[in-house]
């Protein structure tokens, strides 16, 4: 395993000045560099984004799942996983064909533009559909969003009984970070390969 160190040097950002360990089995520093692990370690609150485009926006909303089976529950479950694999997929292959991060794409839209393609994709011949495909592609990568905000909310909660701080009024105005994520991580050199490699 792979022990990776560094800290935050950012005084806005939560985490600010400790130590941080990354551990990962990820081996090799030249295909995945520390900084870069470092990096994608803080993106993992990005599970919450998949969560809302599976049940608020894929699923019909305020419709539970059909079935009254446990096996018919679990085969519609994994219906709606691969279906959100699906436009991701097709939603990575635009952003790369545009150059883009694939978090600059519209989920909602990439689904509405596939529903809509899906029937002229049937009415043609498969000899067009690499032509259709390549139109599908553009369009999904034409609708952008922002990119996202640099910024930072308090570790507070509005209850007592939790392991935060109770919101008050000073976290109304939080002080919002100076720099990018990717600027603020700052790798803590143990040896020339940037992390420690334990058997």
């Amino acid at each position: 395993m792979r022990v990776i160190e560094y800290t935050i040097d950012d005084p806005n950002r939560p985490g600010h000045g400790e130590l941080h360990r990354l551990i990962t089995s990820l081996l090799d520093p030249q295909l995945y560099p520390a900084h870069t692990l470092a990096c994608e370690y803080h993106q993992r609150w990005e599970i919450e984004i998949t969560i809302d485009e599976i049940d608020t926006h894929q699923r019909l909303p305020n419709l539970p799942l059909r079935s009254h089976k446990p096996e018919g529950v679990i085969q519609e479950a994994f219906g709606l996983l691969l279906a959100h694999y699906a436009v991701r997929v097709i939603m990575h292959d635009a952003a790369t064909q545009a150059g883009l991060d694939p978090d600059r794409l519209s989920f909602v839209n990439a689904v509405h533009l596939i529903s809509d393609v899906i029937a002229e994709f049937q009415m043609t011949t498969p000899e067009q559909w690499p032509h259709l495909y390549q139109r599908l592609l553009k369009d999904i990568a034409r609708y952008r969003l922002p990119q996202r905000a640099n910024r930072s909310n308090p570790r507070v909660v509005k209850r007592k009984m939790s392991k935060f701080k109770l919101k008050r009024d000073i976290h109304r105005h939080w002080p919002q970070p100076s720099k990018a994520l990717q600027e603020t991580i700052v790798i803590l050199l143990r040896r020339p390969s940037q992390s420690v490699i334990l058997n």
